[in-house]
C-alpha cells in the first residue's frame, strides 16, 4: 500500500500492487491506526490496508507494542473462516505495520 504524502509512512512495497483509494468513505480510523481501502494494480482486487502504529519504546503510550501486532498476524495466518478477513500481505517499518486484509 502506498501512503502518499504521509510523513513516516512505510515505503511503497516492492511489488507496488496496492494503492489506497482517495475517497473519504474508504478511510476508517481507530485508536491505534487507520484502515484504508486499497487496490492491487495487477488484478484490480480491493483490500483493506490496516495501518497500525507501533511503539518505538516501552515507555511510550502511543501505539501498540510490536508483539501485540505480531500476535494478531500469527492468529490471522492460522484462521480460515468465511466471516473473518484473511491476511493477504504484511509490511512493517519502525513506526507502523500495515496489514493487507481481504474484504
Amino acid at each position: 500500500p502506498e501512503a502518499a504524502g504521509r510523513p513516516g509512512s512505510p515505503p511503497a512495497p516492492a511489488w507496488g500492487a496496492a494503492r489506497p483509494c482517495p475517497s473519504p468513505a474508504s478511510r476508517r480510523s481507530g485508536h491505534f491506526g487507520v484502515v484504508k481501502r486499497c487496490r492491487e494494480r495487477s488484478t484490480g482486487t480491493f483490500y483493506a490496508a490496516k495501518f497500525v502504529k507501533t511503539r518505538r519504546c516501552r515507555g511510550s503510550r502511543l501505539g501498540l507494542e510490536r508483539a501485540q501486532v505480531e500476535r494478531e498476524v500469527a492468529i490471522l495466518r492460522q484462521l480460515d473462516h468465511p466471516n473473518i478477513m484473511r491476511l493477504h500481505d504484511l509490511f512493517a517499518s519502525r513506526a507502523e505495520m500495515v496489514l493487507v486484509l481481504e474484504l
